[in-house]
């Protein structure tokens, strides 16, 4: 069995516009011998004192892996398949998307990441918005405090809303379930635009996570 270490080499791909704090993270997994992709590698993204904490996921027929809205934080990736060494690297995100590729050799050891499928997209898929409405759902209003009726996946620490699509003023609030929002005073069509997210700290970093956005409207009389 010979011993291996792991070729890394990292690039930055500026895929898409991101915000300040969270960047797409990509893993393309090769055989070392031969360099051709490695399927149903498992890929984790997380931290030395829990390796999955943002996701495990296996890698498609082009050996690739992909964790969206990934914080800006110092990562952990470990990688494994059967019959090939086990390997980890560290990574620091940054507000640009990165692609990281990966070469294993064939043999044995090092620390597995899991490949239940349980574990897959733990982070990402852990807090979503579902079903928004202004007032359960009417359509016209005298009132310009409406109530956010929502369903949430996940456990979100706060919130915001506003008008604009770029969120501009709008703080963040500290969670609470059918909060009020006050529309803007002029007559006429508006558009309530809502998110949360969740914060944690993990190993001194502050992670966030943040869910999609979405969106629902309602006419001020």
């Amino acid at each position: 069995m010979k011993k291996c270490s792991i070729v890394l080499l990292l690039s930055v791909l500026l895929l898409s516009s991101l915000t300040a704090s969270a960047a797409e993270i990509r893993v393309r997994v090769f055989e070392r011998d031969n360099q051709t992709p490695l399927a149903n590698a498992a890929v984790c993204l997380g931290t030395p004192a829990r390796i999955d904490q943002f996701g495990a996921l296996m890698t498609d027929a082009e050996g690739i892996v992909s964790f969206p809205d990934v914080p800006r934080a110092a990562l952990l990736v470990t990688v494994s398949r059967q019959g090939y060494m086990a390997e980890q690297e560290t990574l620091v995100t940054e507000a640009a998307n990165r692609m990281l590729v990966m070469s294993l050799a064939a043999g044995g050891g090092g620390t597995p990441c899991p490949q239940n499928n349980a574990a897959a997209r733990v982070y990402n898929d852990g807090l979503s918005v579902s079903d928004f409405a202004l007032d359960n759902g009417a359509a016209v209003t005298a009132d310009r405090a409406v109530t956010l009726n929502y369903q949430v996946n996940g456990q979100p620490t706060q919130y915001r809303a506003s008008e604009r699509t770029d969120f501009q003023a709008a703080d963040w609030q500290d969670y609470v379930p059918l909060p009020s929002f006050q529309l803007s005073p002029e007559p006429g069509k508006k558009v309530v635009y809502f998110q949360v997210r969740r914060h944690a700290n993990v190993n001194g970093a502050i992670i966030e996570t943040l869910s999609g956005t979405v969106s629902d409207s309602i006419i001020v009389q």
